[in-house]
């Protein structure tokens, strides 16, 4: 409960907490044994909330933008410290620029922008969905701007996790922006990323080394790899019996490799005030309404 009060925006009351221990009835283990393992992964989970959230969306503007950009000016004028000059070119790059949700409207790279703005003191001028930012040339099927001022589009997301999604979503329309548009600048910026994401982001192909994030899940944020941060100065609860404690209840939850330990086995345990993404251990988020209530619930997307 310190944790929930200091750590989690206090959102997790006690009754919750006991509400999703009853998930574990001693399939597994005995139940008492149980409870005492979820508790344990529990204490290890990373909780952002919205006063978090929009602190980091501040920090992400400011350090993945406004200070490499004001580096790039400075280095173009002769490491001027003029701060005036710098400013005034600033604010010309800012007026050239564009954020995009990565994904559809409707999702969390979107949602966030809105906070984003807020945070960053910025005009609504400056953000658009990926069609009010291109438009599809039927004849040449290639995609072009619909504003000549603007030469760099910035994709933004909140979390990147496999890198599957997003490559999925960009790859194609980044090339033909590229095909037409050689000269301007395509960017991706996310509060969060793990080692591979980033890696997937940064190929020639996607965003040739120009995608960044705030906070990089390496492989110590993987619950039960051989780096793990969970088991530095821990000999029990054992790291395989925590595993197999969470494999048994994934598959009781129907889930099925490589998603027993989150999606693609990402072995994530962290959430967000907003929802919870499914690279997060199962265990956390699965919802269903007679044989499980979650602690950190997931609204899931629905595909058609």
């Amino acid at each position: 409960m310190k944790l929930s009060s200091h750590a989690w925006d206090d959102d997790k009351k006690w009754p919750e907490i006991e509400e999703w221990l009853k998930n574990f009835t001693g399939k597994c283990f005995p139940k008492e044994e149980e409870h005492l393992l979820a508790l344990h992964l529990l204490t290890h989970f990373i909780y952002f909330g919205n006063s978090t959230i929009r602190e980091m969306l501040k920090a992400c503007y400011e350090e993945q933008f406004i200070i490499p950009l004001k580096q790039e000016i400075r280095r173009k004028n002769n490491d001027t410290h003029d701060t005036q000059l710098i400013n005034s070119y600033l604010k010309e790059e800012i007026e050239k620029t564009l954020f995009i949700g990565a994904g559809n409207p409707s999702e969390s790279g979107a949602h966030l922008l809105y906070y984003f703005r807020q945070m960053n003191n910025l005009s609504k001028e400056r953000f658009s969905d990926f069609y009010g930012a291109f438009y599809n040339d039927q004849n040449s099927n290639s995609l072009h701007p619909h504003s000549p001022s603007i030469n760099r589009y910035i994709f933004f997301d909140d979390l990147v996790a496999s890198g599957t999604q997003i490559k999925g979503y960009l790859k194609d329309r980044l090339a033909q922006i590229r095909s037409t548009n050689p000269a301007v600048k395509l960017q991706f910026m996310c509060l969060f990323a793990t080692t591979i994401g980033l890696e997937a982001l940064n190929e020639s192909d996607m965003f040739n080394g120009n995608a960044h994030c705030l906070f990089h899940l390496d492989d110590s944020y993987k619950a039960f790899g051989k780096k793990s941060r969970n088991f530095k100065l821990l000999k029990r609860p054992s790291r395989r019996k925590l595993k197999k404690f969470c494999k048994f209840y994934a598959t009781y939850l129907t889930f099925q490799d490589p998603h027993k330990l989150g999606y693609k086995d990402c072995q994530l345990m962290i959430g967000f005030s907003y929802n919870t993404p499914d690279n997060t251990l199962p265990i956390f988020w699965a919802n269903h309404p007679i044989y499980w209530t979650p602690i950190f619930a997931r609204y899931s997307k629905i595909y058609s």
